[in-house]
């Protein structure tokens, strides 16, 4: 009789193994070894879903994606996306079986967003796929956001892969764009390599290199700052650029709204710098506004003669900085009309009741519409209870879109008397495949579910459970099913209508 073989297959072991492999592997992979290691794994959040935007095993991949009617139930822009993450993830296998399973064409602007995807991620492979086949189309430049991004995240590889793999197009793929976006992100080394071989190639204004300067005051150091200026040679920083804007002032602006913590020491330098006299404008205080540490940065720059005006408000309302906020209003400084829709969009109501308390102005429909359009429902009670907002024009727009409103905010809403349509609630519905929302227009708000204009929305957006549940209730065939069906690129609404005997298109 054989010996039993000793089981090696220790759970400790196991653990040792799966520290060295990415979660997807462990996911796609490890876990079905067996079924003790399944049931090691189970129940863990890090091991709970599969990342598209990470690398997936490209066995599991294909077997999720690749088999027939897998793509049926995602509509056109779910497949896109699916595209998007997969050019993320970096695996070229992974990509091939997507594209070859969504039956979408490759268009001008897929193109651009897959490479883009994949430059900003650094899979510098991946970027010389997607990007050569662009590069040989060069007029339409379509490749100058890639690269950006690829910049701008400090991935200079995928130059250097560019040059080993299509070095007949190497001239398209430097510019000064690239030298400030990885300037402004802080990359000193991807920058450096692309500043030498922009240098090369292009004659440098005094124009660009404040462009330079400006992205380095932003994104880098101090000493990169001054290694900078000293490269730059005699660049005049009085030199006007933009909206009587000189080179020194946007310098100025940029080193008070910099990421990095010498941001004092840079301002000071760049004061430096300038002839005595010279302007201090509000740009800088707008700029500092706009960081985590804004009310530190604002007091500083005001105690030392920086103006500061509306836009320094606006720009603490977008970083959501009540503290900021609160010391510009006090100095009687008011935030745009363009700052406050944004907030009552964006559900900042303290930051609304500050400007109020404040003697802001607040026009009550706006705050009320872009509460509305950002599915705020607090500020939207607020502008109705404190601001005068006409209810019945605010229900008007609300309930012309659930996708702003969960259904039980939607039934508090309307067991407080808030006046609705029922048939754009079962629109809204329709369109977004959400049934709870759907029913509950039909059985408590009288939407007809025999309503044609249903059928047409749920076709639209490939709502395949949406259609079904209204034709078990005599709802009749939309005049464009097929046309809005075929618009969703959703081929289980194109499966699904054809079964079920839709009349087809008269041509």
């Amino acid at each position: 009789m054989a010996a039993t073989l000793p089981n090696i297959w220790l759970p400790g072991l196991v653990e040792r193994f799966a520290s060295f492999l990415h979660p997807n592997e462990v996911i796609c992979t490890l876990r079905y070894v067996n079924k003790a290691t399944a049931a090691q794994f189970r129940g863990r959040p890090e091991f709970a879903s599969v990342r598209l935007s990470q690398p997936v095993p490209p066995h599991a991949f294909a077997a999720r994606w690749a088999a027939p009617g897998a793509m049926r139930d995602l509509t056109l822009e779910q497949r896109k996306k699916l595209l998007c993450l997969t050019a993320t993830s970096g695996v070229m296998s992974n990509l091939e079986v997507a594209l070859e399973a969504v039956g979408v064409a490759v268009d001008t602007e897929l193109q651009s967003d897959l490479s883009r995807s994949a430059c900003k991620a650094g899979h510098s492979s991946m970027a010389c796929h997607l990007l050569i086949p662009v590069l040989i189309a060069e007029p339409n430049q379509s490749y100058i956001p890639s690269l950006e991004e690829a910049a701008a995240a400090g991935h200079w590889a995928v130059w250097e892969a560019l040059q080993r793999d299509s070095p007949i197009y190497g001239a398209h793929l430097w510019s000064p764009d690239y030298v400030v976006a990885a300037l402004s992100g802080g990359h000193l080394e991807a920058a450096e390599y692309l500043l030498e071989r922009t240098l090369a190639i292009w004659p440098m204004s005094d124009r660009i290199w404040g462009q330079f300067l400006e992205a380095a005051a932003g994104g880098c150091g101090l000493p990169t700052l001054e290694s900078l200026h000293q490269r730059c040679g005699s660049v005049p920083l009085t030199m006007v650029v933009e909206n009587e804007r000189t080179i020194g002032s946007d310098l100025l602006s940029s080193a008070a709204g910099s990421r990095t913590a010498d941001w004092q020491a840079k301002v000071e330098w760049a004061e430096s710098q300038l002839p005595p006299g010279f302007t201090r404008d509000s740009e800088a205080c707008a700029a500092a506004a706009a960081r985590p540490d804004a009310e530190l940065r604002l007091a500083w720059l005001l105690a030392r003669g920086y103006p500061a005006d509306g836009k320094a408000a606006d720009a603490a309302i977008h970083a959501h900085n009540v503290a900021a906020l609160e010391l510009l209003l006090a100095r009687g400084l008011r935030p745009s009309y363009f700052a406050i829709a944004a907030a009552a969009c964006y559900g900042r109501l303290g930051m609304l009741k500050e400007v109020r308390r404040h003697g802001g102005r607040l026009n009550a429909d706006v705050v009320a519409r872009e509460a509305v359009d950002g599915g705020q429902v607090p500020v939207l009670e607020w502008a109705v209870e404190e601001l005068g907002a006409q209810l019945q024009d605010v229900s008007k727009l609300l309930f012309s879109d659930v996708s702003r409103c969960s259904l039980g905010t939607l039934k508090r809403l309307h067991q407080q008397g808030w006046p609705c349509e029922a048939r754009k609630a079962a629109l809204g519905a329709a369109k977004l495949g959400d049934m709870a929302t759907l029913r509950w227009a039909v059985e408590e708000l009288g939407a007809s579910p025999q309503d044609a204009s249903l059928m047409d929305a749920a076709a639209r957006e490939g709502r395949v459970e949406v259609m079904v549940w209204l034709r078990e209730r005599g709802c009749p065939w939309g005049k464009d099913m097929f046309d809005c069906a075929l618009h969703s690129g959703c081929g289980a609404a194109l499966e699904w209508l054809v079964e079920q005997g839709c009349p087809m298109p008269v041509s």
